[in-house]
């Protein structure tokens, strides 16, 4: 009985002695395991539902287009024609136009230039644009003068020059061709000469002599009213006084005051 009872408790010895091995074991291997070693669960990032707003684009309220607000161009009141292509404006300033030349004083069709030019701009506001320069020697602006729509009665913006040109009484001049510069105008300019006849005056008639007035052939010549060709005459053949126009053939005018006969 002894015996029975003493392998018993050699038998339990042993069984706990195992379970206390084993268990230890398991720590251990536990506590150096490399962190690594065992996968690391990647967890997704929460998955948001989508909204509505999400999926449609974020409306922008729409504002309303508006024009850039346009730059007013600055006129010019024409206060003085100096002649067909030469302007005063009312701030002092003279403008010569570029690209033209129109008649002189005493040379022909120089009132009708100066008329024409007093008709499209003569105290209407005007545009002026530059050329190639800007002044000439007598320090006159050199300008393209613009009259607008609503000033030149034509319903459209009129080229001052340009119009002198086309209605005869300028000619396209101081360009590229005559030694100048070339200015933007130019080649409308040229073409709009050719194309255009200028104005003309009319022949001067001749003044009929005194001698031709009274008589023709049968007066003699620098005398007023007719006197007979003769051989002499004296005042007493003629009874009353005679405009001496010539070299007073007949010596009537004693005092050389153009009057013969007087007394």
């Amino acid at each position: 009985m002894a015996a029975v009872l003493a392998a018993v408790a050699l038998l339990a010895t042993s069984c706990n002695t195992g379970e206390s091995a084993q268990r230890t074991e398991k720590v251990h291997t536990g506590r150096h395991e490399s962190p690594s070693a065992k996968p690391v669960k990647q967890e997704k990032p929460p998955q948001h539902a989508k909204s509505k707003e999400t999926d449609t684009p974020p409306q922008h309220p729409k504002s309303k287009h508006t024009d850039k607000p346009k730059l007013k161009v600055r006129t010019y009141v024409v206060a003085r024609v100096v002649d067909g292509d030469t302007i005063e404006l009312g701030n002092g300033d003279t403008v010569r136009l570029v690209g033209i030349d129109t008649p002189e004083v005493g040379q022909c069709g120089y009132e009708q230039a100066s008329n024409h030019m007093a008709d499209l701009v003569l105290g209407k506001s005007v545009r002026l644009a530059i050329s190639d320069e800007n002044t000439d020697r007598y320090g006159r602006l050199l300008r393209y003068v613009d009259i607008p729509a609503s000033e030149s009665g034509m319903g459209r913006v009129v080229d001052a020059g340009l119009n002198q040109i086309r209605s005869g009484f300028a000619i396209a001049r101081y360009d590229s061709r005559d030694g100048y510069g070339f200015h933007p105008r130019e080649n409308v300019y040229i073409a709009a000469d050719k194309a255009t006849k200028n104005y003309a005056c009319a022949a001067p008639q001749p003044t009929p002599t005194p001698a031709q007035t009274n008589g023709g052939g049968n007066c003699m010549a620098g005398y007023s009213p007719c006197l007979p060709i003769v051989a002499d005459l004296d005042c007493a053949d003629i009874n009353h006084p005679v405009q001496v126009t010539g070299s007073d053939p007949y010596r009537l005018d004693s005092d050389g005051d153009g009057v013969g006969c007087e007394s």
